[in-house]
């Protein structure tokens, strides 16, 4: 199992790594820091983050940037292949690969360009789309920040107690949690505020909150066709989750505006204030998506290989918009598989979208209960080596609040059902359908 990069790298990801070697399954592990030191590029501002104005050498050098989310992985595997048979006197049996968020790009990396490298990837909240996720954390930092659309702690514990009130019971069980957001209609201007109620109130939304909600739940647009979308937007259910990165600016701040200033303007001085989400959207994509993205929906090759893929991620992600998984793959199954093929219908590739779930595990605002410890690697050695699809789901265990709680992940378009009597906190209780 060779395990992938978060954020912007620059260090070995050995809690992943020790978790694949202690979970049963017979790997021998291996990791490396994507080409490129964080001690060197940070600045001292924290593992796996920049910064603006601070310069980073590695978004400087097209070789360390192909390396970050593009081929540092195929770089270390067939080193680490190589010491396997010496140490182990034998050929390395099946390869494996996970990674979350920028590994879960670099997940899509390998199946696009190294697609005889690996026998099953695991791609977790991809961020294989960069360019536009630069788009869519400027959106949410301009929407949450800005004095008039500003929405505070208790306002959006409003909005996402409003929703689940709705929605929770769509799926039969009251649980406080929904199992399918798309299922959900609930309408956030029921939540407007009557003309002359005071802007701090915590039980309703000014018109300016109530557009700022929605254009978050919209995605960002190009300016000049508001019809056109650069990113999906968050889902119904999230909500509380929208304060932990974007109101601190942390992903525009350690993303997007590095990437505007390193990659695109060549300028530490460049103001993201002036971006224009017109004409500036293409010169972003050319000068940055050959570095950055991994977004090719033909992965004939890797399929004709006999490569198995498992993507998953949160309906509560707050970082990467989980409807991005649902249309790449959906794109992907179009191409791949063919013009009407549908997701269900994919033979290498298989989607898990994780109620409650947020970025690569638990979404630590409002969902503590929520089992945020997926069973995904044992799924694939058993997809890959015995030839059995999961699906009838994934377990998941292990909510941070401590409780003993599991629950099943179905593979996308299907969601976990109740079987009648059933225990709502034992995932053997669910059937996928």
């Amino acid at each position: 199992m060779a395990v992938g990069n978060g954020g912007q790298a620059g260090v070995i990801g050995y809690s992943d790594m020790m978790a694949e070697l202690n979970s049963g399954l017979g790997f021998a592990v291996a990791g490396g820091n994507a080409g490129h030191l964080a001690s060197d590029n940070n600045a001292g501002v924290g593992p796996s983050l920049g910064a603006p104005g601070v310069y980073q050498p590695f978004l400087n050098d097209e070789d360390q940037l192909q390396a970050w989310l593009h081929n540092a992985i195929s770089l270390l595997t067939p080193a680490a292949k190589a010491l396997i048979k010496e140490f182990y006197g034998h050929e390395v049996e099946y390869s494996y690969y996970r990674g979350c968020s920028a590994g879960g790009a670099q997940g899509f990396s390998l199946a696009e360009y190294y697609p005889d490298l690996f026998d099953g990837i695991i791609s977790g909240c991809p961020a294989n789309w960069l360019t536009h996720l630069v788009f869519f954390s400027r959106f949410l930092a301009h929407k949450t920040q800005t004095n008039a659309t500003y929405l505070p702690g208790p306002v959006l514990d409003f909005i996402q107690a409003s929703v689940i009130q709705e929605c929770d019971i769509i799926d039969g069980v009251a649980d406080n949690l929904i199992e399918n957001p798309l299922a959900c209609s609930f309408n956030i201007s029921s939540l407007a505020c009557i003309a002359g109620t005071s802007a701090d109130n915590a039980t309703c939304l000014t018109p300016s909150q109530l557009s700022a909600a929605k254009a978050i739940y919209r995605g960002p647009v190009r300016s000049d066709s508001p019809g056109m979308s650069l990113f999906p937007g968050l889902s119904l259910g999230s909500e509380a989750g929208w304060l932990l990165p974007q109101v601190q600016a942390a992903l525009s701040n350690a993303f997007s505006i590095p990437i505007l200033q390193q990659i695109v303007y060549r300028n530490l001085s460049y103001d993201p204030a002036t971006f224009n989400w017109a004409s500036d959207v293409d010169f972003l994509e050319a000068r940055a998506g050959p570095l950055l993205d991994a977004i090719n929906t033909n992965l004939s090759s890797f399929r004709n290989s006999g490569g198995k893929m498992i993507v998953y991620a949160g309906w509560s992600d707050p970082n990467i918009a989980p409807m991005w998984s649902i249309q790449h793959v959906e794109a992907i199954t179009q191409t791949t598989i063919g013009a009407g093929s549908t997701i269900a219908e994919n033979d290498f590739l298989k989607l898990v979208m994780v109620p409650g779930g947020g970025h690569c595990g638990a979404n630590i605002a409002k969902y503590p209960y929520v089992p945020a410890q997926y069973g995904v690697s044992s799924a694939l050695v058993e997809w890959v080596e015995k030839g059995q699809e999961p699906v009838q789901g994934i377990k998941s265990w292990g909510p941070i609040n401590g409780e003993d709680r599991t629950r099943r992940l179905c593979t996308w378009p299907q969601v976990a059902r109740l079987k009648v009597n059933g225990d709502v906190d034992d995932w053997k209780s669910y059937t996928c359908g």
